[in-house]
């Protein structure tokens, strides 16, 4: 079902099974904290590291204390902040993940109470992201699932999109009546076409 504003009776977020404005911005934003702590594990610990292994070498220049100090926390630093980047970059994956899928679920819903067709401002104005946004989603949608998705132009040149929930059966049965209706005509027009010559040899 699609929630209306009670103040201005405009569309909201179709009632999918999370918030289009929440889904996903968990995993987002700890992949992004994770991935800082990665740097920071990274590059601090491969600074004391080096910065250890520098001065127990000053100090103990024939021995290997240095070495022996400062090679382990660098090889650890790198480890664990490789660890974190590579978790992080995961994490942050799966929240744009889910999010996409959210967005695309409520385009479908939405698309389903307009009766097949949304247009870029519609769905930006649903699941509140810029049009820009809506529009790209809308484009990528149509790329991605041509069986799903179609992008038209009306009669004015605007640009809406024709979606089927149910695979492609709605636009093929659209299309094909399309094609019946335009067969019909032709053969209804080459059986007047027909009468009319056989009338005028008739007469003649």
């Amino acid at each position: 079902m699609l929630a209306y504003c009670t103040a201005c009776g405009a569309p909201r977020a179709p009632l999918v099974s999370k918030s289009t404005n929440l889904a996903g911005k968990p995993s987002i934003i700890g992949g992004a904290l994770t991935r800082v702590a990665g740097w920071i594990v990274l590059s601090g610990g491969t600074a004391v590291g080096l910065a250890l292994l520098g001065i127990l070498q000053a100090i103990f220049p024939q021995g290997f204390a240095g070495w022996a100090v400062g090679l382990p926390i660098i090889a650890i630093s790198v480890t664990l902040g490789a660890l974190l980047l590579r978790g992080g970059r995961s994490l942050e994956s799966s929240g744009i993940s889910e999010q996409r899928g959210t967005q695309e679920a409520a385009v479908f819903a939405l698309a389903e109470q307009r009766g097949g067709t949304v247009t870029a401002p519609l769905v930006a104005q649903a699941i509140g992201i810029t049009v820009q946004a809506a529009d790209e989603l809308l484009t990528s949608l149509a790329k991605a699932q041509p069986d799903h998705v179609v992008l038209e132009i009306d009669e004015q040149g605007g640009v809406f999109y024709r979606v089927s929930v149910r695979g492609l059966s709605r636009i093929q049965s659209f299309d094909q009546k399309l094609r019946v209706a335009e067969s019909q005509k032709q053969t209804d027009a080459l059986e007047e076409e027909a009468a009319a010559r056989q009338g005028h040899g008739t007469r003649s």
